[in-house]
């Protein structure tokens, strides 16, 4: 008999790193015929649909991004998860896994067997990030809440792993660290298709949604104290978000419209990241993050703020570098443009050798197993 595994996540249908991870778990958990798997997606956002097995069941979504009574229904998810778990969640699975904190964790059932699977630090919710406008004290308390729920915290970094302990200490126990991981050969096997794409000079590629966490306003910061030294240097911004208007004015307030691009959300990115120099992440917060070891698979250095696991990444200078200031990210990109490709290509080849898939799958499946046989 099969294994019922049902997940949860925010949305599956935004195009984000969290779900290509998804996608890539739930699949190969599939390819191994032994287990019966759904999912379902709080918000519905239409942005993109994920290449899933079509023997996963996809349940049907909550809401929908543009809905006029979006905020409204987001009320009974905060406050009334029993009726929303109840229209939403079948009680027929064996376990049932939240991919990310807050809203999916908050619909885990009570009295299943659940998995509460965190993908960044959850610092926010103690307010330590600047600029944040809202008290997340009463999200800290419902998480604390959801989390009694779960008979295991899946950690993908010690930065996450860090963060739970020092907010809930109380779920110290629960905590495993599981490290994100990519399928190398099918990242490979994407970036080969055609695009019309074609990058320029020394080619620094963010890709990520353009809102404050991924924080792309700051790329354009450091691409231009790096223009300073390097003439022939491109940023490329691969996404969207609500911060595009204003990265637009930016742009062209600074006269750098022919150094910084804007090429918009693709389905495939691959194909870009190919062609890249080096990969810039500028993020707040971050589990993985996913674009690193997507470039690491093609062979592509990174510049990276101290997020995830970057910083342990980095170990091998040869492959990427972690930064606080503007000035430390300039310097580390230019260390890095000055280092003979061939020494950077098959240093990637090693690191990302320790984030291919199969190993990560049999680990979630001792994970999964170890949480059905709890008492």
């Amino acid at each position: 008999m099969k294994t019922k595994l049902f997940f949860i996540i925010n949305s599956f249908s935004w195009g984000g790193g969290a779900e290509s991870l998804l996608t890539t778990i739930m699949n190969a958990l599939d390819d191994t015929g032994r287990y019966e798997i759904g999912v379902m997606e709080i918000i519905h956002a239409d942005v993109k649909k994920e290449p899933i097995n079509k023997s996963i069941k996809v349940y049907p979504y909550y809401t929908d991004a543009d809905a006029p009574d979006r905020k409204e229904r987001m009320y009974y998810v905060y406050h009334e998860w029993d009726k929303v778990i109840k229209e939403y969640i079948p009680d027929d699975y064996d376990v049932y896994i939240s991919f990310n904190y807050l809203k999916p964790s908050f619909l885990l059932p009570p009295d299943k067997k659940n998995i509460a699977w965190i993908h960044g630090d959850i610092y926010d919710l103690i307010n330590r990030y600047p600029n944040q406008t809202k008290d997340m004290s009463e999200e800290r308390e419902l998480q604390r809440e959801a989390f009694k729920k779960a008979n295991r915290i899946i950690a993908i970094s010690d930065i996450t792993k860090q963060s739970i302990e020092d907010i809930y200490p109380e779920q110290k126990n629960k905590i495993i660290l599981l490290a994100n991981k990519i399928n190398v050969n099918r990242i490979k096997s994407m970036s080969e298709e055609k695009t019309d794409i074609k990058l320029e000079g020394y080619a620094i590629v963010f890709a990520g949604r353009f809102d404050t966490n991924k924080n792309p306003l700051r790329a354009v910061s450091i691409l231009r104290k790096l223009l300073k030294v390097r003439k022939d240097a491109h940023l490329y911004l691969v996404g969207y978000g609500v911060l595009e208007q204003e990265l637009i004015q930016t742009i062209n307030e600074n006269g750098l419209e022919n150094n910084v691009h804007i090429l918009g959300y693709f389905d495939n990115p691959f194909p870009v990241f190919r062609q890249a120099s080096l990969m810039l992440v500028t993020s707040l917060s971050e589990g993985g993050p996913l674009v690193i070891l997507e470039g690491l698979a093609l062979g592509k250095a990174f510049v990276s703020t101290d997020v995830g696991i970057s910083r342990k990444l980095s170990e091998n200078q040869n492959v990427g570098g972690v930064f606080n200031e503007d000035d430390e990210a300039t310097s580390e990109i230019i260390r890095l443009a000055e280092t003979d490709p061939e020494t950077i290509k098959s240093a990637c080849t090693e690191v990302i050798s320790m984030y291919d898939t199969p190993e990560y799958i049999r680990r979630i499946e001792s994970i999964i197993q170890d949480v059905i046989l709890e008492k």
